[in-house]
């Protein structure tokens, strides 16, 4: 062998020592390296309907003069012993609801005193099944209270219902907010004073059997 090829083949030889040295060093670093978790990627915010299902809606209410106070059909409500007033209202009509502990005529009425003299009033009574509702007006201290229209003023009762049931008597009616009518009182936003009364017969000439004044607040 010439010295020239065995010089070229202890070269070849330290290449190939230093290459195998080169990769068991990469191995032995990767082995030893510490192995870091992945983080996961973020999770996505939750997302909401913007409306609830319509499971927790509450049912629309609406106003019907059935003779029968359903819940959510009115959003006040006050009670004096065995008289009880409901009420709700829009921007236009004021809805009332009676249910009074009598067979006889209910009545509610509008009036700063504490007397009947120029009250604005409604009177119903139920009688064979079927509703009766006055717009009167008193006009003395004890009455008399003649309808509206026997003074030149006008029916404004809009829509009225009544039932007896259960030895209570109750009557629903709907009116304009203001009238016009110079028989009538205007509803207004705050405190309206109310005066009431009932009957224990359902004619209406014959005198209560109690009566009060209270407060319906819009």
């Amino acid at each position: 062998m010439s010295s020239s090829q065995a010089h070229g083949d202890r070269l070849l030889r330290c290449l190939l020592t230093g290459f195998v040295v080169l990769l068991l060093l990469f191995v032995l670093g990767a082995a030893c390296s510490p192995q870091v978790p992945s983080e996961p990627p973020p999770a996505s915010p939750p997302t909401y309907p913007q409306t609830p299902p319509d499971s927790f809606l509450p049912p629309p209410a609406e106003w019907t003069a059935d003779g029968v106070i359903s819940d959510g059909e009115y959003t006040k409500v006050a009670k004096y012993g065995d008289y009880e007033i409901n009420w709700a209202s829009d921007e236009e009509y004021i809805y009332i609801g009676l249910k009074v502990k009598t067979t006889g005529w209910v009545a509610v009425g509008t009036q700063p005193g504490t007397t009947m003299k120029d009250a604005d009033m409604v009177l119903g009574f139920v009688s064979d099944g079927k509703a009766t509702v006055y717009d009167i007006y008193s006009t003395g201290d004890f009455g008399p209270h003649p309808p509206d229209t026997e003074l030149g003023g006008t029916n404004d009762i809009l829509e009225f219902g009544g039932k007896e049931m259960g030895g209570y008597t109750i009557i629903e009616f709907k009116r304009l907010l203001d009238t016009g009518d110079k028989y009538d009182r205007p509803f207004s936003v705050g405190t309206n004073q109310i005066i009431w009364s009932y009957g224990s017969d359902d004619n209406s000439t014959i005198k209560h059997v109690n009566r009060g004044i209270g407060e319906l607040d819009l």
